[in-house]
């Protein structure tokens, strides 16, 4: 019992960060991350949409996408909006924010940047993956709806990154607010006659709103100019870092050559270990596209056993275009 419990938590863990637009690659603009991230060059602002798909695992869900647009008011302040979302089997989630930064000169070359975002979100909660895992177990909402419950509201956010000579250091904040959210369902169990063992309970749990708890990101980039025709993008990424531990990690080189083509090589963990590859074309410096892939273990749920099985690496891809101005 206490296997399959332990077995359950981290691969829901996993699925659930694996869902997240942190699992795309860090070449473009990053203020969905930090909204005081000014780490991409531009002449007046950026387009960028990226959809991600998992075509592969036995389980299909929808695309998860991103968008965003920065704008260039003038060298220190930044204007921008960006928009996601992403489902898989245990929730869904949609969020929409407008961001702004602006950054102070400490010395020459050397930035503080402040940021902040304002948006609305949605959060859904599906409950009927938690049923079959956690079986015998029956979860009712309080909106009387036995199958899923979502939240709505508005989250606030806040950044502030330092920047020097081709090093930047982010950190992020979100739901500052503690807006509304309805938490995953968690199995009840009670010590059993021997007192020595939990033995999970045939019991109907009420899961009520409650309030997103705060959400951190760490970003560490680092770009230098290796010669005229190549720089090199050194980009590490820590979500959500508690004294538990953090829910991602990960860490990207990337090799811009000519201003225009990329080649990049990766690791990420959200629960398993994974590989980021990708490559992306210039048609001109303003405009590109590039392509990632990240490959990790997929689990399915095995009712008959009660337990998560793996399936195997498989790869989810990324397709991002950007335009330049």
């Amino acid at each position: 019992m206490k296997k399959l419990v332990v077995t359950v938590c981290v691969i829901l863990l996993s699925i659930i960060s694996f869902a997240q637009v942190s699992t795309v690659s860090n070449n473009k603009p990053m203020g969905f991350l930090n909204p005081a991230l000014q780490n991409y060059e531009m002449d007046k602002g950026v387009f960028s949409f990226s959809s991600v798909v998992s075509p592969l695992i036995e389980e299909s869900q929808p695309a998860s996408l991103l968008g965003m647009g920065e704008f260039k008011v003038n060298d220190d302040f930044r204007l921008g909006i960006h928009a996601s979302s992403y489902e898989n089997r245990l929730s869904k989630s949609a969020s929409a924010m407008l961001y702004a930064s602006y950054r102070l000169e400490l010395e020459k070359r050397n930035y503080l940047i402040l940021g902040a975002d304002i948006g609305g979100y949605s959060d859904l909660v599906k409950a009927a993956e938690f049923n079959k895992v956690l079986v015998p177990n029956k979860f009712i909402f309080d909106n009387d709806s036995a199958l899923e419950a979502e939240s709505t509201g508005i989250d606030f956010g806040f950044g502030i990154a330092y920047s020097y000579n081709g090093f930047t250091f982010g950190l992020g904040f979100s739901k500052l607010n503690k807006p509304a959210v309805y938490p995953f369902p968690l199995a009840y169990y009670e010590l059993g006659p021997d007192t020595e063992t939990y033995n999970l309970k045939d019991t109907t749990m009420l899961i009520e709103e409650g309030t997103f708890g705060l959400e951190t990101n760490v970003n560490l980039i680092y770009e230098w100019q290796a010669n005229e025709k190549l720089k090199l993008i050194h980009s590490l990424h820590l979500g959500n870092i508690d004294f538990a531990g953090f829910d991602y990690l990960g860490f990207q080189n990337i090799a811009e050559i000519n201003k225009r083509h990329s080649i990049g090589l990766g690791a990420f963990h959200n629960g398993s270990t994974g590989f980021i590859l990708s490559g992306g074309y210039g048609f001109s410096e303003k405009l590109k596209i590039e392509a990632t892939t990240f490959i990790s273990k997929y689990d399915n749920y095995d009712i008959i056993a009660k337990e998560y099985k793996s399936s195997g690496y498989k790869p989810a891809f990324e397709v991002n275009l950007r335009y330049q101005f």
